[in-house]
């Protein structure tokens, strides 16, 4: 189509090829570019969809090919300057990979970018278009566990890398009601082999990922001004037997459950009937694809037309707030009320003993 979004990934990893699929699915989008630093990877993408011209340089890539949408799906460290460097360029919307930033000071950067370069901005929190996560809202507001208590979210992984799907999940499922506290612990072990040398494994496990520090395992607290409370368990602290992306509510009169990615049945309620039982109507699987092109359908909108998204910059700096206010609460150990004034990432602050 003449007036589709010409766009370009940049970061030719795993990742993008979920997000390279679907857009070419949609009559919204082309796909003109797949930039990233090692040739080869952008050029198997290329292969691997059947379109994009191969680069290595962003900024050239930006030159070049003019895009309407720059799709960011490189480690979490570089998604802010690459975002401001593409609102910068004249770019008309900028889907980022989650987490939007390793710091909050960094995520309100691209947030004003964008804002002022008029750029239209989503970050890929994916998980609150899904069909389970859809149904879980439709319940909650029919009052089908009457009034919610808690949340619980558990999954591997790191907290800003992994909890930010619990999160950003866990205040849609609340309106996204303003918090007011946060409460945060966790424990930081490598090995000395990694100590020596802490840049060669890019692992949660080795103490790095994705280009920045990350935890052993964390737990955080916190409660929206609902009185709605929150419990988060990542890494090596979440819940052993459970899959990842696990989601409880409880509420007065009963449970819902989503038992993690790929779970069959995707969702399930406890309520006055009895026992655990499958909630209807879903698809057996969580429905990636379906998920996938509702985001990029709704963000086409959102470029042209001036829509909102539920998965607006805006939404994704509170779920960041709320993730540095964790990683901060650990570092004063102290529980802190939102809003959070740290701007720069409290891990770091934490190993570097700085104040």
């Amino acid at each position: 189509m003449s007036d589709a979004l010409r766009t370009a990934i940049v970061g030719c990893g795993p990742m993008a090829r979920w997000h390279a699929r679907t857009i070419c699915a949609l009559p919204e989008y082309a796909l003109v570019a797949l930039c990233d630093i090692d040739e080869t990877h952008a050029q198997a993408l290329s292969e691997a969809v059947g379109c994009g011209e191969v680069h290595t340089d962003y900024a050239q890539t930006l030159r070049a090919e003019h895009p309407d949408v720059v799709v960011v799906v490189t480690p979490c460290a570089t998604h802010a300057a690459l975002t401001i460097q593409a609102a910068e360029a004249g770019v008309r919307g900028v889907y980022c990979e989650k987490p939007m930033a390793t710091c909050l000071g960094d995520g309100r950067a691209m947030v004003e970018a964008c804002r002022a370069h008029g750029v239209a901005l989503a970050v890929n929190h994916q998980r609150r278009m899904s069909p389970p996560i859809l149904r879980m809202k439709s319940l909650i507001d029919a009052g089908a566990i009457g009034e919610v208590e808690l949340h619980r979210g558990s999954c591997a992984g790191d907290l800003l890398s992994d909890a930010t799907h619990l999160v950003d999940t866990i205040r849609f499922l609340n309106d996204d009601a303003p918090v007011t506290w946060v409460f945060g612990h966790l424990h930081r072990e490598i090995g000395p082999e990694v100590a020596r040398n802490p840049q060669s494994v890019q692992l949660a496990s080795a103490g790095f990922r994705y280009g920045h520090a990350v935890e052993t395992g964390a737990v955080g607290v916190f409660e929206f001004a609902t009185g709605v409370r929150v419990e988060l368990l990542c890494g090596d602290m979440r819940l052993m037997k459970r899959a990842y992306g696990d989601y409880e509510v409880f509420g007065s009169r009963g449970r819902l459950w989503r038992p993690g990615d790929g779970a069959n049945p995707p969702l399930l309620i406890q309520d006055e009937q009895g026992g655990w039982r499958a909630v209807e109507g879903l698809p057996e699987k969580d429905g990636h694809d379906e998920t996938a092109r509702a985001c990029y359908t709704q963000f086409a909108k959102m470029v042209t037309e001036g829509a909102s998204h539920p998965l607006s910059g805006g939404s994704a700096l509170l779920d960041l707030e709320i993730i540095m206010a964790i990683f901060e609460s650990a570092r004063l150990r102290a529980k802190l009320h939102l809003p959070l004034t740290q701007d720069r990432f409290p891990l770091d602050l934490m190993l570097s003993g700085s104040d």
